[in-house]
């Protein structure tokens, strides 16, 4: 759409590229537009493999950009329908995604991802070109700054209702006209390295609706049919970059980039494996053909579904700025009643100890309101604005302890405490007509969480919901704005449930769940201030996205994307919103075991990744290490060797969620958990990365699996029966059948399989029980889910009550504890997934730390 001229800077003495539009395009108000954008949008940006823009100006009423001046050919020429050499590939993919990532993150989508506007230099570095289609995106793939780019996010850029785009490499939400997120540019770099490693293109046909129609329904031809010596991995890598569903695509091109620099490591050493094509596996054919009436329909609703996309807007544009920045983590952030202040938790400049703050959004530092030894957290402004309730824990920052209920005033003063809890579990909700406080709590260790009305006034409190036994309880309350449904989480599925609520507090009737199950693990939530929907934040992989949804029920509309966004407070009287950005990794880390030579040697990070890697287990051939990870955009069962080195994935399913990994006696098979749907299964998935196989059935949550010594049956924990109890299925398959009677969660059996060992949920202790059944007797009172491992001689567990924490061991023969390693003060253990592994000669044990862990406040601004 330009005329490309070479000039000279005479103020700089350098030569550049000025780009002119054509003299029929010159006064046309849609083709300016988009030479604008591109070069905002470009601008914007500053990075190598970005194509630098020097200025936008006007010579003779001649809009032109200037840009650096590049010397090579452009993709398109390189391929010249002839695939490259893979090495190739490689680099200039890294050097394409990099720069992808860099736009995606200052929410910047390209939109027209192909060869043509990939430019390759004379020295082999790839420039992206043309940003005349790029939009502002607060979906996924938006910034940590969410503000750089000050393009606008609508405007007709073609004539009104058109697909933007070329055809030939458009995803198929942006063939329908549908919005688009970071999420598309996946699909076009997908299928612009498809036609880098064939020489063909993935998806073409005689005409652009036959392309339209390829691309919204046929897969395209393996890659190893066209091209036998591609890698098997970097096949699988451009299939995931073109599904259909963006759900099931790569989330970030961040972890496109990974997978690349891994594969190119891989070659670059030799072990890169090549395949020959297969004859017919995995090749789909589309079985029927669109008819031109269909074909004609299709586009009439694309084009429609465009022109709505695309229609002006007149509300401000949304935008992400940075609430706080501080040191440590900020947390549970809530908005005032006038939404001119947020009252947040802080661990304070010295990350040593959380207490309230309040802070204006405008302006100015924040205001200390608390200043206890005890964690003070979820602060609840008070509808007139004048008071502020919080939770209070004694023990430290643990959920689920005993807790208290605190008032301070909003300007500071004198604290007031309405009362203590056995348990309690995080969250505060004021009702509008501040008669009444909502809070989770439970009455004794082994009991569910139940919600609770406090009167702010006297203290009295009255119980509110009875939830089943074994689910959790129910967590996380929140009043609607005009007082009359109570909103809260109800694990271990994690919806979000709508309970009706009279003048006086009562319930009017039992709750119902809002959320469908395939949007579960959900971290925070808030309503609308209207109270006709509620936002809250799902976590997919190893991110989490914003959701909005009618609190009368229907679909889900994404808000937001790739910010890691979970406690959501939305302001009553204007258009922000303010949620708390997590920023954490976790790693698997190993310490020498207790038949290893230097048992004093240092603790070293063995497994790693931008994203999570967690619940290690050592294969009881001591060969390999089971694990589970989200560095590739989704939660996965993978397999690396004992050393850590060639990690490869072997499940590949559509589960919100996976875990527990656990090897078969023979090292040929993995055991382990998964929420699907609606409930947690346990399945079975042979180490060559056969087809995944359901052992259990029915409606209850069944998690924690582990084998047998026989290899006969797998012992998971699973409700069931009302409550957790340890439960036993044939691992063939067939009827499950209970282990305990009174409680359980994880079991272990021992290695003369004469004993099963278990932990309950909630309460810390070891339990066994015979194999055959009998008396269920407790072993010792420390260890806890997921924080021990049976071993021939005994139980190793973590102790992470202490600081730093450390490995213990309770000989089964002595009956008594020592420590076996204690850790630098520095070393934070994943709580929630942490699978301690000791393996079977004894020389390791592994484990899960936190090695980054913050969090700060985001404020979207034009929120509606």
């Amino acid at each position: 759409m330009g005329v490309v001229y070479e000039a000279e800077d005479l103020k700089l003495g350098r030569h550049v590229a000025l780009k002119f539009l054509p003299d029929e395009l010159a006064n046309d108000a849609q083709a300016l537009s988009r030479f604008q954008r591109e070069a905002k949008a470009a601008s914007s940006l500053n990075h190598p493999n970005i194509c630098t823009i020097h200025e936008i100006d006007e010579a003779d009423g001649r809009t032109f950009i200037a840009m650096e001046l590049l010397e090579g050919q452009t993709l398109r020429h390189q391929i010249n329908g002839k695939p490259l050499e893979i090495e190739a590939v490689l680099d200039l993919a890294i050097q394409i995604a990099d720069a992808l990532d860099a736009a995606h993150s200052k929410g910047i989508i390209h939109r027209d991802i192909k060869p043509e506007n990939i430019f390759v230099t004379n020295r082999g570095q790839a420039k992206i070109l043309d940003f005349g289609l790029a939009k502002l995106s607060l979906r996924p793939g938006v910034g940590a700054d969410g503000n750089a780019a000050t393009i606008e996010s609508e405007e007709h850029l073609t004539s009104p209702g058109s697909a933007l785009g070329t055809v030939a490499y458009m995803s198929p939400e942006q063939a329908e006209g549908k919005g688009v997120d970071a999420r598309s540019d996946i699909f076009s770099f997908g299928s612009m390295l498809y036609e880098m490693v064939t020489g063909r293109r993935a998806f073409q046909g005689d005409s652009k609706l036959s392309t339209l129609s390829a691309i919204l329904k046929d897969d395209p031809k393996p890659v190893s049919a066209v091209s036998p010596d591609t890698p098997s991995d970097l096949e699988k890598l451009i299939i995931r970059c073109l599904r259909k569903d963006p759900n099931r695509r790569f989330q970030h091109m961040a972890d496109v980039k990974v997978a690349l620099e891994e594969l190119k490591e891989e070659s670059e050493s030799g072990k890169l494996t090549r395949v020959a094509p297969q004859s017919g596996l995995g090749r789909r054919k589309s079985s029927w053909k669109w008819t031109l009436t269909g074909m004609t329909a299709l586009l009439i609703v694309a084009m429609s579904a465009g022109f709505w996309f695309l229609r002006p807007r007149s509300h401000p544009v949304p935008r992400v700025v940075p609430f706080t920045a501080y040191p440590g983590r900020q947390t549970d952030p809530a908005f005032s009643p006038d939404g001119k202040q947020v009252a947040f938790a802080w661990d304070g400049e010295k990350e040593d100890n959380f207490d309230i703050y309040i802070k204006l959004v405008d302006a100015g530092r924040p205001l200390r309101l608390t200043n206890n030894a005890a964690t003070d957290a979820f602060p609840a402004w008070s509808p007139d604005g004048r008071y502020i309730a919080f939770c209070r824990y004694e023990g430290g920052w643990n959920q689920g302890e005993r807790g208290e209920v605190w008032i301070v005033p909003a300007l500071g003063g004198a604290e007031r405490r309405l009362g203590e809890a056995a348990r309690m579990f995080g969250g505060l909700s004021w009702s509008p007509d501040g008669k009444f406080l909502a809070v989770s709590e439970a009455s004794s260790a082994g009991a569910p969480f139940s919600l609770y009305m406090i009167s702010p006034e006297t203290g009295d409190r009255r119980r509110l919901t009875s939830p089943p036994n074994g689910d959790g309880g129910d967590i996380a309350p929140a009043f609607s704005p005009d007082g009359k449904t109570l909103a809260f989480f109800r694990p271990p599925a994690h919806g979000i449930y709508l309970l009706p609520i009279s003048g006086s507090g009562a319930a009017r009737s039992e709750p119902r769940r809002l959320t469908p199950p395939e949007l579960s693990r959900i971290w925070g939530f808030d309503w609308t201030p209207d109270g006709r929907g509620i936002v809250f934040s799902s976590v997919q992989g190893d991110s989490s996205t914003l959701w909005m949804m009618a609190a009368s029920g229907g679909t889900a509309e994404r808000v937001m994307g790739g910010e890691n966004a979970s406690e959501i407070s939305i302001s009553r009287t204007g258009n922000r919103l303010v949620y708390q950005r997590e920023s954490w990794d976790s790693n698997i880390w190993r310490i020498p075991g207790p038949k290893a030579r230097d048992k004093i040697g240092v603790a070293t990070r063995l497994i790693a990744s931008t994203a999570w890697d967690r619940e290690p287990q050592f294969s009881p051939d001591g060969k390999k290490i089971a694990f589970t990870s989200a560095r590739l955009g989704k939660n996965a069962i993978w397999l690396c060797d004992r050393d850590g080195l060639n990690p490869a994935e072997i499940t590949s399913f559509s589960a919100a969620d996976v875990g527990s990994p656990r090897w078969s006696p023979d090292s040929q098979w993995i055991a382990f958990d998964s929420h699907n749907e609606s409930n947690w299964g346990i399945y079975v998935v042979s180490t060559d990365r056969g087809p995944v196989r359901l052992l259990t059935t029915g409606p209850s949550d069944n998690v924690r699996p582990s084998w047998s010594r026989d290899g006969r049956s797998i012992y998971f924990g699973s409700n069931r029966s009302g409550d957790w109890q340890i439960w036993k299925v044939p691992s063939s398959g067939g009827a499950a059948l209970p282990v305990t009677k009174k409680g359980g969660r994880e079991a272990f059996q021992s290695l003369d399989g004469k004993f099963v060992y278990y932990a309950k949920l909630g309460s810390r202790g070891i339990w066994k029980v015979p194999t055959d059944g009998g008396e269920e007797t407790q072993v010792f009172s420390e260890g806890e889910q997921g924080l021990w491992a049976l071993t021939e001689g005994g139980i190793y567990f973590l102790d992470e009550r202490v600081t730093p924490p450390m490995v213990k061991f309770y000989s089964l023969a002595a009956r008594k504890t020592e420590i076996f390693k204690q850790f630098p003060k520095d070393t934070r253990l994943d709580q929630d997934s942490t699978s301690l592994s000791v393996s079977r000669d004894g020389q390791w044990i592994l484990y899960t730390q936190l090695d980054q862990a913050n969090s700060d406040l985001r404020l979207m601004e034009n929120y509606r």
